[in-house]
């Protein structure tokens, strides 16, 4: 189980890196939705880490550009999805499904209780690219994205975790914190949680893993929900990623700062 560290300083984990070749994927889920993303390699040598994004609900892939570039910076590569019935992603066997304005009829008519699943199928795709270093795979979610990859995280096995207000606990089961627990416990990784105080099911869900091994939790003030913490949080986020998937990976150690030397008539 990894000790969840936070953090090296900001500037340690900034890369040098070419500009990143984007390319289109698509997959076909278990119930037949056509699922579209973007795969963002660094033109680099050598096999990169690639963090995968799962929005939240009423975005899309695009809704995460503020992280992707701080990551593609640190060489980090991504995979942003269109979660089904959202952005691409709404064609199911010849028909189109997308979703509504309302959460939970748009959960039932599109399923959002198979995202897990969904995760699992794209993390076992871009293992298997040219490029891209399968040891080192991460996934970041915004609220339901987040709560459908804290369940995805036991099957995923990824090296690090981000979720940012991990919500729509009901569409999920009446034991779906329970089972987030234990996929947690069971993937091992490092997980950064982000929630605010009054944002109720984000925050429950929070608090539900709090304590777990390798878990961090970021309780903030006020109802800010997912993709509103980049405005201060898109570094930290950044950096989570660099600590776990790059810096840590090359084996190195922070040095550690050499006391002053005080002079002889200052020690008694």
């Amino acid at each position: 189980m990894r000790t969840l560290r936070l953090l090296a300083p900001l500037a340690s984990l900034v890369l040098t890196a070419s500009a990143p070749v984007s390319t289109e994927m698509a997959l076909t889920s278990s119930d037949g939705f056509e699922l579209k993303g973007t795969l963002t390699l660094p033109d680099a040598k050598g096999k990169a880490p690639v963090v995968i994004l799962a929005h939240e609900f009423a975005k899309d892939r695009a809704g995460w550009a503020p992280l992707a570039t701080r990551l593609a910076d640190r060489g980090i590569g991504t995979l942003a999805l269109d979660l089904r019935g959202h952005g691409t992603s709404t064609r199911k066997a010849g028909a189109d499904v997308t979703v509504s304005g309302n959460f939970m009829a748009s959960a039932q008519a599109v399923g959002f209780d198979r995202i897990p699943a969904d995760l699992v199928q794209a993390a076992a795709w871009v293992r298997k690219q040219r490029g891209v270093d399968g040891r080192r795979i991460g996934l970041a979610g915004s609220s339901v994205g987040a709560f459908s990859s804290l369940l995805a995280a036991a099957d995923v096995k990824p090296v690090a975790v981000l979720a940012l207000s991990p919500a729509g606990t009901p569409v999920f089961g009446a034991d779906a914190r329970e089972r987030v627990k234990t996929s947690v416990l069971r993937a091992g990784a490092s997980v950064l949680v982000l929630a605010s105080a009054d944002d109720k099911d984000a925050a429950e869900n929070a608090l539900a893993v709090k304590g777990l091994p390798g878990v961090a939790v970021d309780m903030k003030e006020g109802e800010a929900h997912g993709f509103a913490y980049f405005a201060d949080c898109a570094d930290l986020m950044a950096v989570f990623f660099g600590e776990y998937l790059t810096y840590h990976h090359t084996g190195k150690r922070y040095a550690v700062p050499t006391p002053t030397p005080k002079p002889a008539d200052a020690i008694k």
